[in-house]
């Protein structure tokens, strides 16, 4: 439960850093060219709602993380932290984190509260939610993409 507890304020920390921006007005000029970048989860082959999609830049893909929420279909579009619409072209591991309340709620993660102050924990392995453990990953080229992730498994 300890460790459980730490990833989700790790999640939080993460989003709420990115979401407050540092570096002034001119940081959205500085951060890389963006393409287009969606796609769609499914739990087994059950869109995911509300879902939280992070794509972490790996090895020498330029930008910061980029993140976007499913909808009730599982789509996602994902944006740059602090700039624009999609994501840079590069390698990227990805994390996508499910927060649900105690009855089975999901929640909806907008920065402005941590998870665990609105009752929630994470719902899914942490083979698609750690960020250091995450088995998903994506390779966005010059023209942008679709990335699918099809989960499979049990969530909490």
């Amino acid at each position: 439960m300890k460790l459980q507890s730490y990833r989700v304020h790790f999640v939080l920390c993460i989003l709420l850093v990115g979401m407050t921006g540092c570096g002034g007005a001119n940081a959205k000029e500085s951060l890389p060219e963006t393409v287009p970048v969606s796609g769609i989860v499914t739990m087994n082959g059950t869109p995911l709602v509300s879902a939280t999609v992070t794509f972490v830049p790996q090895g020498a893909t330029k930008g910061v993380e980029c993140v976007g929420v499913t909808d009730e279909t599982g789509k996602y579009t994902l944006k740059q932290v602090r700039g624009a619409e999609g994501a840079p072209p590069g390698d990227y591991r990805v994390v996508i984190n499910h927060f649900i309340k105690a009855d089975g709620t999901p929640i909806k993660i907008d920065g402005t509260e941590a998870p665990a102050n609105l009752g929630a924990d994470e719902s899914l392995p942490p083979i698609y939610s750690s960020f250091t453990d995450s088995k998903l990953s994506a390779k966005v080229s010059q023209a942008g993409g679709d990335f699918p992730f099809e989960l499979k498994g049990k969530k909490k």
